[in-house]
């Protein structure tokens, strides 16, 4: 009797755990993720530009279309086809540049239906290691992109970055 009556508290203990488990999975966490994912493509530029400055590559990647066919263009002459491309592109600035602050100057979207366009003007900041130190390198840029709704997501599908200005010094140019 004693073994049949610990086998149901046991039995009990385990469904009340994995009741409180779902519960809390319904409860705790799925609100979270609503509240993460943006519902307008300018919220998605803006959090594909602060997952930049965080080099939070896992974000980026969910919002970036993954088509083998597309083709962005970077400074510095770089294109990038495909995800791959780009990834490896992403991993090594993040690897190179030691901190990164994107601040936003201006941003413009435009929608229709589920397709959206935008301009864009920003400045790149990027610390590097120079020895013990750390050198700012603050590059204006001017970025524009085409964003889709794909499955209730807006997903960024190309986009061309260029310097704001010819007096650029282009000895700050990394290829």
């Amino acid at each position: 009797m004693g073994n049949a009556r610990c086998s149901r508290n046991a039995s009990m203990d385990s469904s009340r755990f994995v009741s409180c488990w779902i519960l809390s999975l319904c409860l705790g966490f799925a609100p979270l993720a609503i509240a993460e994912e943006p519902s307008d493509p300018e919220s998605a530029i803006r959090r594909m530009i602060q997952a930049n400055a965080e080099k939070d590559l896992p974000t980026l990647s969910q919002m970036m279309a993954h088509d083998a066919d597309i083709i962005s263009y970077a400074v510095a002459g770089r294109k990038y086809v495909g995800w791959e491309e780009l990834e490896r592109g992403l991993r090594d600035e993040f690897l190179n540049a030691q901190k990164l602050e994107i601040p936003i100057r201006e941003l413009k979207v435009w929608t229709k239906e589920d397709i959206a366009w935008y301009s864009m003007e920003l400045d790149y900041i990027r610390y590097v290691a120079e020895g013990d130190q750390l050198r700012r390198m603050v590059l204006p840029m001017q970025e524009t992109g085409v964003l889709e709704r794909r499955n209730g997501r807006w997903q960024l599908l190309s986009w061309h970055e260029s310097f704001r200005s010819d007096k650029i010094d282009q000895s700050i140019v990394q290829p």
